[in-house]
């Protein structure tokens, strides 16, 4: 507990200034004036050179502005490949790390570009501009440093939250939550440049400012106009995939296993390894992969995704890509050291995830009755024909494809997970909004989880779900938790993996904004069944206990926390991988699961219908 000292001092910074917040106005207005005053009316282009530091990489770095429409382009190189972001008459456009373009179009997109807008055009200079609502928050002392704050909103726009330094009058930090993280830029080494006071170095962060992605200023260029080609977009034809012997499709053995989607995959003519293919992913290798194929590493950073929290990373590069008929060439891969889900056993262990790198370079397939992925490549002859069904239009707010769904008879937007393994994922704020989180909230609590680690969700029967005129049924939800990472996403209504997809032939084309369902004739999907318990592979011979429902099947049978089981129906752990287990239902259907422990000590346990 803090001494009385300690208020007191504090107290004594704040100051009777901070008695009364200031007006709004009165705060912008001087922070036009300390950063160039009417300069900024008659300015109409901004440009910079200098250099992107991100995740342990760094190269030249270029910016344009147009501070008129908002309209801009960021382009970045670094060893191992190059990013950009843009805005322009057609809207907002990333290059991501797979060297291909989408577009950022989702309602969610929408709604951040028009702050992103707002913000490049420098409207919180102009407060007596009709474009934006503001509140004064509660000054704040950080680090000795006493700042203002006013959040303003941007007519159909996300709040941002602005940081005035009191000492300098200039604009130290934004903060604004987009999707479901919260993004700081921080602007600091302000310098004059005609006229104007600039920062020549920003720094942006998604909740750990020593992971920020740093631009360091080398020359600012004021202009009334920019060249031509300043804001265009780079191309974004495919040039880095080969089709041998003059295929004009790619067919590549695939399966489901576990939930899990997965394909086989060469890289640099070693192989085939069984990879992930999804949807919102990236390349990504197990270090385990890595040292296999003799990669050489670089850079160092952070990866988030379902989970709460996040994991480390480096990166490499390949020349070839294998798949099928088709290769694709130097591609990067982020290295992320995965726990117990590529761990198969005595089969080969999954090398890693592939992703935008598939899916911005072909339509795909998932032909799961035949067993195969289908690709058919842009930019090569004629387009890839358009495929007759349900057809449901796919939509961007950062990588994964979002489309529009029913649940439960509520509208809402989805996203489009080929490597969610696990039940359909509805997001705790959309469900709370429309009046169903009590109903899920009174299934089985589990923990479940992925890059990030685990968090604990709600499992309860989904009543129905409708995909254009396509109904689901005898489908399972989760309810996640507000601080589950992606799977907590505010702006979405959830996630709609493989318990849903495999139940049709699903045809994925990025360049059409869509994705098109047919009906598995024939296909009924297993009864979803539960022991109550998880148990991780921690280690290669034994699976560790983490969880038991109370009152469930598992704890009937005597099963508890942090049991290690060495076999399942005889076979040794280190033969199986995680399918073993939570996938017995569907291969040894009405069997009890049979399992023996350390020391020999044996359970079965009868698995009860989730659907009861």
């Amino acid at each position: 507990m803090k001494s009385p000292v300690v208020f007191l001092f504090a107290a004594l910074l704040a100051g009777p200034a901070f008695a009364t917040p200031p007006e709004p106005s009165t705060v912008l207005h001087a922070l036009r004036g300390a950063s160039g005053g009417d300069r900024w009316e008659k300015l109409h282009t901004l440009s910079a050179e200098g250099t992107l530091a991100s995740e342990g990489l760094s190269g030249p770095l270029t910016t344009a502005e147009d501070l008129r429409n908002g309209h801009y382009r960021d382009m970045a190189h670094n060893p191992l490949f190059d990013t950009a972001d843009g805005l322009d008459d057609q809207g907002r456009w990333h290059r991501d790390i797979s060297g291909l373009i989408h577009e950022y179009n989702s309602a969610e997109a929408k709604t951040v570009l028009v702050t992103e807008n707002w913000l490049r055009q420098r409207g919180y200079l102009f407060p007596e501009r009709d474009d934006a609502t503001f509140r004064t928050l509660e000054p704040t002392i950080e680090k000795g440093r006493s700042f203002d704050r006013v959040e303003a909103t941007p007519r159909n726009g996300r709040s941002v939250t602005l940081w005035i330094d009191r000492a300098s009058g200039m604009l130290d930090r934004t903060v604004m939550l987009s999707s479901f993280q919260t993004i700081t830029t921080r602007y600091s080494d302000y310098r004059q440049v005609d006229g104007l006071r600039l920062p020549f170095r920003i720094a942006e962060d998604v909740g750990d400012p020593d992971g920020a992605a740093v631009s360091t200023i080398a020359r600012y260029t004021v202009a009334d106009g920019l060249p031509a080609d300043a804001l265009l977009r780079p191309s974004n034809r495919v040039t880095d995939v080969v089709m041998k012997n003059g295929a004009t499709r790619a067919t590549v053995p695939m399966h489901v296993e576990s939930g899990m989607l997965l394909i086989d995959v060469s890289i640099d003519g070693k192989g085939p390894f069984p990879f992930v293919l999804d949807t919102g992913g990236h390349a990504i290798l197990t270090p385990e992969a890595a040292k296999k194929l003799d990669l050489t590493t670089q850079g160092g950073g952070v990866s988030y995704g379902s989970g709460p929290g996040s994991m480390a990373t480096q990166y490499t590069k390949v020349g070839k890509i294998g798949l099928g008929d088709a290769e694709i060439g130097n591609q990067p891969f982020v290295i992320i050291p995965f726990t117990d889900w590529p761990d198969r056993g005595s089969q080969e262990p999954v090398a890693g995830i592939l992703g935008l790198e598939v899916f911005e370079r072909f339509a795909v397939t998932f032909d799961y009755d035949a067993g195969q992925l289908i690709l058919q490549p842009y930019d090569r002859g004629t387009a890839p024909a358009k495929v007759e069904g349900t057809t449901l239009p796919l939509r961007f707010t950062d990588d994964m494809p979002l489309t529009d769904a029913t649940l439960d008879g509520k509208p809402g937007v989805f996203g489009i997970d080929t490597g969610n393994s696990g039940y359909t994922l509805i997001a705790p704020q959309w469900a709370g909004r429309v009046g169903i989180a009590d109903r899920y909230l009174k299934g089985i609590a589990s923990p479940t989880g992925g890059v990030g680690g685990l968090f604990v969700a709600h499992v309860a029967p989904i009543q129905s779900l409708l995909l254009g005129d396509q109904t689901v049924i005898r489908l399972m939800g989760m309810l996640t938790t507000p601080n589950a990472g992606a799977t907590g996403n505010p702006s979405e209504a959830g996630n709609i993996g493989q318990n849903v997809l495999q139940r049709f032939k699903v045809h994925l084309d990025y360049r059409r904004d869509e994705m098109v369902l047919t009906p598995r004739p024939g296909y009924t999907p297993p009864t979803p069944m539960t022991a109550g318990f998880r148990a991780l592979k921690k280690a290669h011979d034994v699976f560790t206990v983490v969880w038991v429902d109370k009152g469930g099947p598992a704890e009937k049978a005597g099963l508890k926390a942090k049991d290690q089981i060495v076999a399942v129906d005889g076979k040794p752990a280190s033969d199986l991988g995680r399918a073993a287990l939570t996938d017995w239902s569907i291969n040894h259907p009405g069997k009890p699961l049979p399992l023996t422990l350390g020391g020999g000590r044996k359970v079965s346990i009868t698995l009860k219908s989730l659907l009861d």
